[in-house]
């Protein structure tokens, strides 16, 4: 009978640790299928400063680096380095009598007679260090070439190279984490050379698991992974020249937060980040002259009725232009007036949730003042009145309306490329304000975008309580980007010296040579660093965080550079692409027409020609929210109207997102017909979308319930008109089109 021996842990470790296949050559050692050639230090440099191995560590290659560091016995190195001494004095005075200068002989000897001196004074204490490479590889040639760098690294920081052949087996032992140095080629050197050699690597080599990659060190390409909401303050800045990558580095940043689930929102008065916003399912506004979503001035936006009128100063410092303090206190009693008019009290905070004014009523009341105003007083409010009446009867009319915007997803962007330049500041401070009240609802991690903020610093010193935001934000979990090219704004306005002091992480790019000595000034620049700036190109620049300054490559994948990317040959490039790929309907979902409806603001010109070349039309609709938007509607085949026909297939599409039992009719039937089998019982329910009066056909309608009432489970009018709902709902039950979701829902549940 056999006996079977146990296996220990210890030799269960062995077997599963231990090559299958070793084989020990002249200038290499063959572990398996890999190569390994050890490379030894046998000189070193006489003077090294703080991190001199940095070079060696953070070199590109695959690599070991291991240093043996041995303290030495006191009084054995005094002994013994006062024997150096005496045969260095001896070499020196023998060379002296025959003539001979020899200047090493005489450095020797003055660094072993300092040293001596220090470790007799406990200033100092001596080591033996041995420092070794292993160069790895799985092909010969590529092990020379890893060689060669290695030793032209080596060579680089004054380190003497040498391959111990013969010994690779010991070099393969002295690399290994054994504690054991075969070699054995040391050198002394004291505690202050020892600590130089640490620490081994370059700031941020350790990995925020939390952080999002910014980009590459330019030395050594380590990646920069930082978190901004772990600083002290959540904000940065981007400053650059155009054309220096600016809006790159913005970009790559916003794509790398959203896939941390960073809810932003992003002020673009250029239309450049449309293209990321669709990308990544987020929702455009646009805000121009033509558009139906605006911002009303007077809204409060969740602000106390005092703090808006003190913003609203400011906001007229932009509109109107430099005021006196004669127009700031008539216009403060107009618009307290103006409020009162609507019922919106100071001292009573549920009044402030009534309709605000909007800027007629700033117009009219501004009108009545002067008819009771004394001669003198009649120019002020006359002067007050031609600027005010441009945005009630002029050119910028299309801000004298109620607010109108629904901010729905997790990326939005407010567009305002095709606002009149005069306008975009005031535009841009009222999305700010807008945004600012509705970002503090939570703490969850937020960022604001803010780019070309040279127009909104241009009237830094009116709008100093905007600017406010930059040093509370944090405080609700809010990061803000700023995004400028104007060095002298951002350096001279007060509001410029709020940024830089309140932003945790600052990024330069590309810098012009007449702005650079007044940069180096307020970011301590070095030489090195301004020619950097001077010199770099688009992607390139100093990242500035905690107190460290980087040289900083951004490097976006092919994905993202395919989104981002401002440069118009690539632009043409893609739109040559979309134009081909249109042609042999391939690989986009709109050129398969599987769909009664797309959402005209996800499809690009191409697209929406296509469309409408095979029966789609245009329409401005409302879905399940309550704001419209411009959609492609596959044409109905009956004599039912577009929004008739738009909504059923709504509700039917969204009913499928449960259940593949959703039938749409256009017969007698109900518009939209959804079965449910459980066990042996089959239930139907049904909508009736109704875009008329009730009043047009009360006959047709009471033979529908009839017959509707015998044949459905459950079944529901939807009204397009939410005004017609209590009317119908005295018929029978009626929902209007924002509350179909939670109904089918709820039907499905």
């Amino acid at each position: 009978m056999f006996k079977i021996k146990k296996e220990t842990n210890q030799e269960t470790i062995t077997r599963l640790l231990k090559p299958s296949y070793v084989k020990n050559d002249i200038d290499s050692i063959t572990v398996n299928e890999q190569l390994t050639r050890t490379i030894m230090a046998v000189g070193y440099p006489r003077k090294i400063k703080e991190g001199w191995l940095n070079q060696i560590i953070s070199s590109e290659g695959n690599f070991d680096l291991s240093m043996h560091i041995k303290p030495e016995n006191i009084q054995t190195t005094i002994t013994q380095l006062n024997q150096e001494l005496i045969k260095q004095e001896s070499d020196l005075l023998s060379a002296q009598i025959k003539g001979i200068i020899n200047p090493s002989l005489k450095l020797q000897h003055q660094d072993t007679l300092n040293i001596l001196e220090k470790l007799q004074k406990g200033e100092e204490k001596l080591f033996n260090i041995a420092l070794y490479i292993g160069a790895r590889a799985y092909e010969k040639n590529k092990l020379e070439l890893l060689t060669k760098k290695i030793i032209a690294e080596l060579n680089s920081i004054m380190i003497i190279p040498k391959i111990p052949y013969l010994k690779m087996m010991d070099g393969a032992k002295s690399l290994y984490p054994i504690q054991e140095d075969k070699l054995n080629t040391n050198r002394n050197i004291p505690s202050d050379a020892l600590a130089a050699c640490f620490p081994f690597t370059t700031a941020y080599l350790n990995i925020d698991n939390q952080g999002i990659l910014f980009g590459l060190n330019k030395n050594n390409n380590i990646p920069i992974i930082l978190d901004p909401y772990k600083f002290a303050n959540y904000n940065g800045l981007i400053l650059g020249t155009s054309g220096g990558g600016k809006s790159l580095t913005a970009k790559l940043f916003i794509l790398r937060n959203i896939l941390r689930g960073v809810k932003t929102i992003i002020i673009d008065p250029q239309g450049e980040y449309q293209e990321l916003t669709k990308a990544n399912n987020g929702q455009i506004i646009e805000i121009n002259k033509n558009s139906d979503t605006i911002i009303n001035p007077f809204d409060l936006m969740g602000k106390d009725l005092g703090e808006k009128t003190m913003s609203l100063i400011d906001l007229f410092n932009i509109l109107c232009g430099e005021l006196t303090e004669v127009q700031k206190n008539i216009l403060d009693k107009a618009i307290n007036n103006i409020y009162q008019q609507k019922g919106i009290l100071h001292d009573d905070p549920p009044t402030w949730k009534k309709q605000p004014p909007i800027m007629q009523d700033l117009y009219n009341e501004i009108l009545l003042q002067k008819k009771t105003a004394s001669k003198m007083e009649k120019m002020t409010y006359e002067a007050l009145e031609n600027r005010i009446q441009i945005y009630v009867k002029g050119s910028f009319n299309f801000i004298n309306k109620q607010t109108n915007l629904d901010l729905e997803k997790n990326l939005i962007s407010f567009n305002i490329a095709n606002m009149p330049s005069q306008i975009k500041p005031v535009m841009m401070y009222l999305i700010l304000d807008f945004v600012h009240k509705k970002m503090q609802k939570d703490k969850e991690r937020k960022t604001l975008i803010i780019d070309e903020a040279w127009s909104l610093l241009q009237f830094a010193e009116h709008s100093k309580s905007i600017f406010e935001l930059i040093k509370t934000a944090r405080k609700f979990g809010l990061g803000i980007l700023i995004i400028t090219q104007e060095v002298q704004d951002l350096l001279e306005s007060n509001a410029g010296k709020t940024i830089l002091a309140n932003t945790s992480w600052k990024y330069l790019s590309r810098q012009e040579p007449a702005t650079i000595n007044e940069l180096a000034e307020k970011f301590h620049l070095n030489q090195e660093e301004q020619n950097y700036l001077l010199t770099a190109i688009p992607g390139e620049g100093l990242l500035f965080a905690m107190n460290d300054h980087i040289p900083l490559k951004v490097v976006p994948s092919p994905e993202e550079y395919e989104l981002i990317t401002t440069n118009p040959d690539e632009l043409k490039k893609r739109e040559d692409k979309l134009k081909e790929l249109g042609e042999v309907n391939e690989n986009l979902e709109v050129y398969k027409i599987d769909k009664t409806y797309y959402e005209k603001s996800e499809l690009n010109s191409q697209q929406v020609d296509f469309l409408k070349n095979n029966g789609f039309e245009e329409a401005r609709l409302c879905g399940f929210e309550k704001t419209s938007k411009n959609y492609l509607i596959k044409k109905p085949t009956t004599n039912e109207s577009i929004e008739h026909y738009f909504l059923a297939e709504l509700i039917a599409n969204e009913a499928r997102k449960y259940s593949n039992k959703v039938y749409t009719k256009q017969t007698s039937e109900p518009d939209v017909i959804i079965e449910i089998q459980l066990d042996k019982l089959l239930l139907k329910y049904a909508f009736e979308v109704e875009t008329g009066s009730l009043k047009s056909r009360p006959t047709q309608l009471q033979e529908k319930i009839e017959k509707n009432d015998g044949k459905y489970f459950n079944w529901w009018f939807v009204v397009t008109d939410k005004n017609q709902k209590e009317t119908y709902k005295k018929l029978h039950n009626t929902l209007t089109r924002t509350e179909i979701q939670q109904k089918i829902k709820e039907i499905f549940s």
